[in-house]
């Protein structure tokens, strides 16, 4: 998967089930600290509630190598976990979702948490924005400084992005393509440097 769609901001949304009022964040969270930051941020944000119940999808859509979810307090399997399995059938990666319950004083059941957290969690997904995310691929370049400039014009051209520029026996460039682009980069730095550039891929 080369790219996806990750939150472009973050997005509140609230219903009222039978008296208990949910309450549902979503926000980025490229990594699990990230979204272990947010839910304390939405803690903070509703001392008085019982339950403050969360999942997180910090990865690509679908990836379950850096997931989590939490019941906070509900029936196990009530809340979390219903959460997590919207994020996780969502096309959309590194997010997080936060559910604030406060109980109205009629009891919904384990079937009716259920469906009160998926459905948070899908109405709060429908309105939240989203972006593209180009994965990268990073590299090393070394090059003569005569052809620095036609370096500098060919990574732009292709959407590439310098990191560092180090200015020694040769130019050596740090830096970082689409994926995407990689093939027709080394093609293009092959044609422009005639033997004379050596680029490295480097490894995720």
């Amino acid at each position: 998967m080369s790219s996806f769609l990750i939150p472009a901001g973050s997005t509140c949304y609230e219903q009222t089930i039978k008296n208990s009022r949910f309450i549902s964040h979503i926000a980025h969270a490229p990594s699990p600290h990230a979204a272990h930051t947010f839910i304390t941020h939405i803690r903070q944000e509703y001392p008085d509630a019982r339950h403050v119940c969360w999942a997180f999808v910090a990865g690509k859509p679908k990836q379950t190598t850096e997931v989590s979810c939490s019941d906070d307090g509900e029936p196990a399997g009530t809340a979390g976990k219903p959460m997590l399995n919207v994020l996780l059938h969502s096309e959309i990666g590194e997010l997080v979702a936060v559910v604030v319950r406060y109980f109205g004083g009629i009891k919904l059941g384990t079937g009716g948490l259920v469906r009160a957290y998926s459905s948070s969690v899908t109405a709060a997904l429908k309105q939240t924005p989203t972006c593209l995310k180009v994965a990268r691929q990073g590299f090393i370049l070394i090059a003569p400084y005569a052809l620095e400039d036609s370096i500098r014009r060919l990574l732009n051209d292709l959407n590439g992005e310098l990191a560092s520029v180090e200015y020694a026996a040769e130019l050596q460039i740090n830096g970082f393509c689409p994926i995407s682009a990689q093939t027709q980069l080394q093609q293009a730095l092959a044609d422009l440097g005639r033997g004379q550039i050596v680029v490295e891929f480097l490894r995720e």
